[in-house]
């Protein structure tokens, strides 16, 4: 069986049109076949409801999960407002939908009544004897403060057989409100998931270009995503010891391409995104820090966020041994932020490696969600995420 898959994007301003625009675009490709599913993702100026409806009315009511982003990109390139919607058909191919308020406050409980909500989906991907075949494609508030462990929750929710990708939904760093949609339902402070089986395999790819700059430092005192103290002093004052020139008026802009690692077992490290100073010395950041970890100050360049992304790219295209019918790319809204207009060239990076000719979605994500190559899935920061479904 071959899942066959087409992309539309619109910026017209109207709500309602933008999203008919972008959808109709999508689903006139895959004539004579009807879309299956349809995956979309817009920008917070329009008004999500509309959108929404107007995708809807585009698709034929065809089951749809999407959110909104900070920033949109597709085959054409990258835009700060849009909406772009890929459109998926084939006999075999089911996408089950959960959708759940509420995760700032309880993400436990979210997690456990979106597994609820699927649990018919997830005992069949659970059952699955075709090895990369079913994902849980998760889209949550990246503005919740909660995400860290909301993805631990759901990935022992969910199971180590339906494995998870996706990102934080985000605005256009107003850091305001974000909003998650299924079918014609649209939600903030939650959680969208879309259970995808597949007759065609699955890959995913998690690379992040980041390299350490300074040694490690340990942090021995921290509280959720806020580090008060490195190697036993106040977090802000070692920075600056490691690099004098750094001020507290210059920290926003240093931080942009020197984002915190934390080493894994498997020798890669997890990517934290400082955010701010306060008063006292301590470092605020976007996900959460553990105590008694090894940190480490990391750096990188453009070339290094490209190479990256080629990584991930590559990685999930060995999953799935042939042709992608599509690819979904979570990449991390910070990293446009340090690339500005070269994030263009990231995703020209990603789509030589694929094929140019391959359908291409994505988000600029606040916080990307996949599992590294071993073990369950992770809450990263400053992250490319590709996310490949196969053709045949």
């Amino acid at each position: 069986m071959t899942t066959h898959a087409a992309t539309g994007a619109s910026q017209i301003e109207h709500s309602y049109n933008a999203g008919f625009a972008a959808a109709e675009q999508a689903c006139s490709q895959l004539a004579p076949h009807s879309p299956t599913c349809l995956i979309a993702f817009t920008t917070d100026t329009y008004d999500q409801a509309a959108v929404v409806q107007g995708i809807r009315a585009a698709s034929q009511q065809a089951p749809l999960i999407g959110c909104c982003a900070g920033g949109i990109i597709s085959n054409a390139g990258t835009y700060t407002n849009g909406v772009v919607v890929l459109a998926l058909t084939s006999d075999a191919l089911k996408l089950d939908l959960g959708l759940v308020a509420g995760v700032k406050a309880d993400p436990s409980k979210v997690a456990d009544q979106l597994a609820d909500q699927l649990e018919s989906a997830l005992d069949q991907a659970a059952g699955s004897q075709a090895a990369g075949s079913q994902a849980a494609l998760v889209l949550v508030d990246g503005l919740a403060g909660t995400l860290t462990d909301f993805v631990q929750h759901a990935t022992a929710a969910f199971g180590p057989l339906c494995p998870m990708v996706g990102g934080g939904a985000g605005d256009s760093f107003q850091f305001k409100q974000t909003y998650q949609f299924v079918n014609d339902q649209v939600i903030s402070d939650g959680a969208a998931v879309g259970v995808l089986q597949s007759p065609t395999p699955m890959g995913i790819g998690v690379q992040h270009g980041w390299e350490p700059a300074a040694r490690g430092l340990v942090v021995t005192r921290s509280e959720g995503t806020i580090i008060y103290e490195l190697d036993g002093r106040p977090a802000f004052a070692v920075y600056q010891e490691l690099f004098p020139d750094l001020t507290v008026e210059n920290f926003g802009r240093f931080v942009i391409d020197h984002p915190i690692g934390l080493p894994q077992i498997n020798g890669e490290f997890l990517i934290r995104d400082p955010l701010r100073t306060h008063p006292d010395g301590s470092i605020e950041c976007i996900a959460s820090v553990p105590k008694n970890v090894v940190a480490h100050i990391m750096h990188g360049s453009p070339e290094t966020l490209f190479n990256a992304a080629q990584l991930a790219t590559k990685r999930a295209l060995a999953a799935i041994d042939g042709p992608p019918a599509a690819l979904i790319i979570f990449d991390c809204v910070s990293r446009l932020a340090m690339l500005g207009d070269e994030a263009a060239t990231e995703v020209q990076r990603i789509r030589e490696v694929a094929g140019l000719d391959v359908p291409v979605v994505g988000m600029f994500s606040f916080g990307e969600i996949a599992a590294a190559e071993t073990g369950g899935a992770l809450f990263h920061n400053k992250t490319v995420v590709v996310y490949a479904i196969g053709q045949a």
